[in-house]
Order: structure tokens, then sequence, then C-alpha cells
């Protein structure tokens, strides 16, 4: 049965004001005074572009996080972190994660919001100039730059496609076939990068490389006896997190799109059921009166702060499995 995420969608408004999106909550109530961050509000709008025309709410709340994003730009830096006050806190990394991020919503915007579009470009232009050498040190920071120039700039792609792949290749042996020599977080992002640098070039050793390492993080993440993933967590088999489960969904939709193999498809949505209790503590992560999504699993039971990645995180893996039926 096809869940109803409109619980979600007025959670994730819950989570919102003028300003943007507030990161934490605690339990399920916005804790303002932890402020906010444009990691989540770039995510943000990108739910709102794709659940606008299903939600039309979100078209309300687009603007506000375009606005989050810009206001970000201030005497030639890119900030991540704004406080309650609404001064920027300053421990910000040049060319770190936020950066990609940001880039891979205004891409989105830049094709899907003729209203932004312009501003879009602008921003785009400012933060992208940046990255002197396209490219990065950081797999992450390079997968979102990829899914950005699939709609904006996309004469780039293969660069930094290369470059994606020339860390993996550095990085994988006999027995270890991935772009780091561990794990980490947002795993799924890597192969999610590479099969759309496959779909805009056609260029199989892109899809090569993205189904190669996407089987071999299922291998280490899936277990076929349980019938459930089981995410890296930040304390071993604990501390998984719903970023995890949305990643992995998002990527196995697009492997089944590009290669129809039965497998991604299923492996899609045993991702998303890891929400909906299918996880090593066999609880739902999903607050049946909020609609907030619990943040992660712990030793001692579910997190129950309900921050702006976790619900973020639903949204997008809810979209990416909608657009196989």
């Amino acid at each position: 049965m096809k869940p109803n995420i409109a619980k979600q969608i007025n959670y994730l408004v819950k989570l919102t004001d003028k300003i943007g999106l507030i990161e934490h909550s605690s339990f399920d109530e916005p804790n303002l005074a932890e402020g906010y961050c444009v990691d989540d509000n770039a995510r943000a709008l990108q739910v709102c572009l794709r659940l606008k025309d299903q939600y039309p709410l979100l078209t309300n709340y687009l603007p506000v996080y375009f606005r989050f994003l810009n206001s970000a730009f201030q005497n030639d830096h890119f900030y991540n972190d704004l406080n309650a006050d609404l001064t920027w806190q300053n421990s910000f990394e040049i060319n770190g994660e936020h950066y990609g991020r940001t880039l891979a919503a205004l891409g989105e915007t830049i094709k899907f919001e003729a209203n932004f579009s312009s501003a879009a470009k602008k921003l785009f232009d400012k933060l992208y100039s940046s990255f002197v050498n396209k490219t990065s040190s950081f797999p992450r920071v390079s997968s979102q730059i990829i899914l950005s120039l699939r709609y904006y700039r996309s004469e780039d792609i293969k660069i930094w496609t290369d470059s994606l792949v020339a860390q993996y290749l550095k990085e994988k042996t006999d027995i270890w076939y991935w772009f780091e020599p561990r794990f980490s977080y947002d795993n799924s992002r890597m192969p999610l990068a590479l099969l759309v640098a496959y779909q805009i070039t056609s260029d199989p050793q892109y899809l090569k490389v993205a189904l190669k390492t996407l089987d071999f993080l299922t291998k280490a993440t899936f277990d076929k006896k349980l019938g459930y993933f089981i995410f890296p967590g930040n304390n071993g088999f604990f501390g998984q997190q719903p970023i995890e489960a949305g990643s992995a969904a998002e990527t196995y939709s697009l492997a089944y799109e590009i290669t129809k193999k039965i497998k991604y498809k299923k492996l899609a949505q045993i991702a998303f059921n890891w929400y909906h209790g299918e996880n090593i503590l066999k609880t739902s992560l999903i607050n049946p009166k909020t609609g907030g999504i619990y943040d992660g699993l712990e030793e001692n039971g579910v997190n129950l702060n309900q921050g702006a990645e976790s619900v973020l995180s639903y949204l997008l893996a809810y979209n990416a499995l909608e657009n196989l039926r």
C-alpha cells in the first residue's frame, strides 16, 4: 500500500519559519536554539521541486529555502550554519559538502523552476567557480556536483566523474570495491552519481563502476537471511541514520530504471521499508501522530528526536519509489 506522506509534508512545514528550515528538534518540537544549516535547506528545496505538483502547499516554502541558500553567500564566503540570533558561524569548510548539496539543489532549480532559474544560475556560478581545478578530495562533494551538472553546465560532467572513478581505482583492491578505505555515511550517493553520469554520457565505465560499488555496498549492508538492511552506524550496528535508507532507496530506484534488473527494484522497496520497521530494532521510525521521522537507531532504542535531515531523507526516498510505479 502506498504511504500517505501528508503528515511528513506538514511536519516539514512545522520545522520551517520565515528564515528557513530549522535543523534540529527536541522530540517533535523545533529546537530553534540550534539554528539552521545550508545542508538541510538545500535538500528541502529539492523536496519542494520534486513534490510541489503533488503537494501544492510546498510552493509557499520553495522561496523560503531558496532565499536561505542565497543569504548564506556573503563577503565571498559560503557559510553553512546560521545561529538562532541570525549570525553565521565561521566554522565552515571551503568547498565542503554544503557546497555540493547546494549545487545539486540549484541544478534542479535551474531546470525545473523558471521563477528562480536566473538567480539560481548566479549563485551556482559563484559557488562552482570556487572549485578551481574542477576536482574535490571528498567523494560526496564530487558526487553532488555530478548530480548538479546533469541540469546545468553538463559539459563538465565527465571531468568530475572521471575524478570520482579515479578515487575509486585508487582505493579498490581485490576484495574492496569502494571509494574510501571504509564506509562512512550517505554511502549510496557515489554510485548514484555514477548512474546519473552514465545516463548523461552513455560511458559504459561509469555504469560498470556504479553497479560494482553498489553491489559491494549491498553485500556489506543487506542481510539476506534477515531480509533488511543494517546500515553503517556511528557505533557499530547502532547509530544507524535515516539518511542511509533514503540514499539507498534513491540509488536502487535509479539502478532499476537503467538496468531493469528486478533485484534493484526490490532493494529500493526494502530500503524504504527500513523506516517502517524492517530494521535491526524491528521498530518504525515514523511518529504516527506528527509524521516526524526519528533520528536513528541507538543501542538503547530509537532516538526520539525528529530533526530536518530525517524527514527530508524519507520524502526524497518516497519520491524516488513513486517514480518507479
